[in-house]
């Protein structure tokens, strides 16, 4: 296959592609200076040991991080950490505890909300938050299609929060529902003074992830469907793509170039095979699967990001949405 970098002009996605290099190949030392013996004596012996101690905690922090990345999958519940509204409305007419967070921008949350809802905008607000968000009560999310909403579920169970995404969100879910109108509210939420502890590097991680969402060329590590199109024309092998859908739907149509993992239980176990040294593009069905997989790969080190709308269908969002072809071999 021929190897070209293509130049995104629109999408400046030139700089995304390249980050991979710059997050995973540290840079070369320089020479030091030369210096006498008497001088080297003086001043190794203190830096070399506060240079360990720093690679022991920096080791300690990305175990930490790791294993709560690995763990997402392998103790992955049966609803996939995904609640469809009509469930979520009934477990509200039912009573049950819980608390649901609109992760939209404040004034569409001010427009209307469901009630009760606290509203914690998508990005740093929820890192800084998260000590804030029970770890004892179930906790339902919302966003506007529920893309950025499922990353947000992944890293709260990683802080160990007991997190559901609302499918499809605001848009596309909530505002959907026949009858949707009786649990809407247009007052703010207080959020209550209670805490609950948060381990530090995971607290740290998550805070690195939204800072990384929010400036990134491709914001919300939301990669644009036109953009991947540009990248398969062009054959680039700079690039892996992963279609997390189920095998035969991989077989009967998929993305050329793509590998396939299926989503679900036990899926990391094969991450090992997911080249390291180039982003990932992730699809699934329409973007909220594939969402989970991104934000877990990001914290297992990945360059990753998820295809907004997924592979989408004829007439709506996504790769088919916009009328690009698949490939069966």
């Amino acid at each position: 296959m021929k190897k070209i970098v293509p130049v995104l002009l629109g999408l400046t996605l030139a700089a995304s592609l390249t980050a991979c290099a710059t997050k995973t190949v540290k840079e070369a030392p320089t020479a030091a200076p030369q210096t006498t013996a008497a001088a080297m004596e003086e001043t190794t012996e203190a830096p070399a040991e506060t240079s360990g101690a720093e690679t022991e905690a920096a080791a300690k922090t990305e175990d930490t991080v790791t294993a709560a990345a690995t763990d997402y999958f392998k103790n992955f519940p049966e609803d996939k950490h995904m609640a469809s509204v009509a469930d979520l409305f009934a477990k509200i007419d039912a009573g049950e505890d819980m608390v649901i967070i609109d992760i939209r921008k404040p004034d569409d949350y001010a427009a209307g909300h469901l009630k009760g809802a606290w509203n914690i905008p998508y990005g740093a607000a929820v890192a800084e938050s998260l000590d804030k968000i029970p770890d004892d009560t179930p906790v339902y999310v919302n966003c506007y299609t529920g893309q950025t909403s499922s990353q947000t579920v992944v890293l709260l169970n990683a802080a160990g929060k007991f997190a559901t995404n609302i499918q499809s969100g605001w848009n596309n879910g909530i505002s959907q529902e026949e009858g949707y109108e009786a649990y809407i509210d247009t007052e703010e939420a207080v959020i209550p003074d209670d805490t609950y502890e948060v381990d530090p590097a995971i607290a740290a991680a998550i805070a690195d992830y939204y800072k990384e969402a929010t400036s990134n060329t491709i914001a919300s590590f939301n990669f644009k469907a036109e953009a991947l199109k540009e990248l398969v024309d062009a054959e680039s092998e700079d690039y892996t793509i992963l279609s997390i859908r189920r095998e035969d739907d991989y077989k009967q149509g998929h993305i050329a170039g793509a590998m396939n993992i299926p989503f679900g239980k036990g899926m990391q176990e094969h991450f090992s095979e997911i080249p390291t040294d180039k982003p990932v593009v992730v699809y699934c069905y329409s973007g909220q699967t594939s969402s989970q997989t991104m934000a877990i790969l990001r914290l297992l080190g990945y360059e990753a990001y998820s295809l907004s709308g997924g592979m989408g269908k004829e007439g709506g969002a996504g790769w088919l949405g916009a009328g690009y072809p698949v490939v069966t071999e």
